[in-house]
């Protein structure tokens, strides 16, 4: 036999439901107050929102830097990959020309093609032209911070990484005849007929000294150039100024080398042009809270801060452009591969 007790037991209602009545309830209008007033007991309060919308304020502010630098270093570890596989592909290079480093520059009669369009032809030769046969992927010459230029052309000459070309070859410029006796550079480039362009001679890694400390490229400013620019892929050490040796300076800049407020720079899409990565490193751009990834003479890698990058001179940070920068210490000086120790002799 089924009893009461069992029958409420298996119902699909509460029994306290069961026992409301219209009765105990008063009426149909003290039911609806009944369970508004169910349904208010529910509701968040106007302080229980604010105390919410607080913590999840709070943890913002705590989490989204976090994001920010798990995705810089991200970034930074991207672009690390990138100059290894540069420096690989300079090795390679090497590998084939006998211990030669890449010439930075250089005119070939008629001009080469663009490795990334070969459509597109009648252009000066460039160090990153030479390397990437060994690479086979342009994407490398561009850091993942920056992007790639708006045409082929500019693209192909304002990269993310800059050549150390003052002390890893000779600039030769031809109609300054001193300097281009000291120096021992030829009449002419043998690519220039005219006898007029700049060229530079490229140099045996065999007769660097310290070649592990030496820098051979690093992140560079060039994609701050609106123009196709041969500085594009170069970089100039803090002493460029201050040096017998020859430095190339952006067009409208009236000084190389490192210093504050001093490396601006002509272009024709933008005109005078003072900010950006370029700024006051001379090309050298510390990308990742003044950190840079840099080839060294023997191809390792190493991540540097730009202080660092100075050692062995008397920059600093807040020396302008007016303060001649020279090295003080040759044996910690990253730059110039001719000397193991001393003070640079400079004029």
């Amino acid at each position: 036999m089924i009893g009461k007790d069992s029958t409420n037991r298996h119902s699909s209602q509460p029994v306290w439901m069961k026992e409301l009545s219209w009765d105990s309830l008063g009426s149909k209008r003290g039911a609806v107050r009944f369970w508004s007033t169910q349904m208010r007991r529910k509701a968040f309060t106007l302080i229980e929102l604010l105390v919410v919308i607080a913590i999840i304020s709070i943890l913002a502010a705590i989490l989204f830097p976090v994001f920010a630098q798990a995705k810089t270093a991200a970034k930074k570890a991207a672009d690390l990959s990138n100059t290894k596989q540069l420096a690989l592909g300079v090795q390679l290079y090497m590998d084939d020309t006998d211990d030669t480093l890449p010439v930075p520059f250089t005119n070939v009669e008629g001009g080469v093609c663009l490795p990334n369009d070969p459509g597109v032809c009648g252009e000066t030769s460039m160090w990153q032209f030479h390397v990437y046969p060994y690479l086979k992927s342009w994407e490398l010459f561009t850091s993942p911070v920056e992007s790639k230029g708006s045409n082929p052309t500019q693209d192909a000459f304002n990269v993310s990484y800059g050549y150390n070309y003052g002390y890893l070859s000779t600039l030769c410029l031809p109609g300054e005849f001193y300097s281009m006796q000291k120096l021992g550079c030829p009449a002419q480039d043998p690519g220039d007929p005219s006898g007029t362009l700049s060229f530079s001679m490229a140099m045996s890694a065999s007769s660097l000294n310290r070649p592990s400390q030496i820098v051979m490229f690093t992140s560079a400013g060039g994609k701050d150039f609106k123009d196709a620019s041969i500085m594009g892929s170069l970089v100039n050490p803090p002493d460029a100024f201050a040096s017998e040796k020859n430095f190339l300076m952006p067009a409208g800049s009236n000084q190389s080398g490192w210093g504050k407020d001093c490396q601006g720079y002509w272009s024709k899409g933008q005109g005078y042009v003072k900010s950006g990565a370029w700024g006051d490193t001379d090309g050298f751009a510390a990308k990742f809270n003044e950190v840079a990834n840099v080839v060294y003479g023997d191809t390792h890698v190493k991540s540097n801060h730009v202080g660092s990058m100075a050692s062995g001179t008397v920059w600093g940070p807040d020396l302008r452009c007016t303060t001649l920068i020279y090295v003080t210490d040759y044996s910690k000086y990253q730059w110039d591969p001719r000397y193991d120790s001393g003070v640079q002799r400079h004029w």
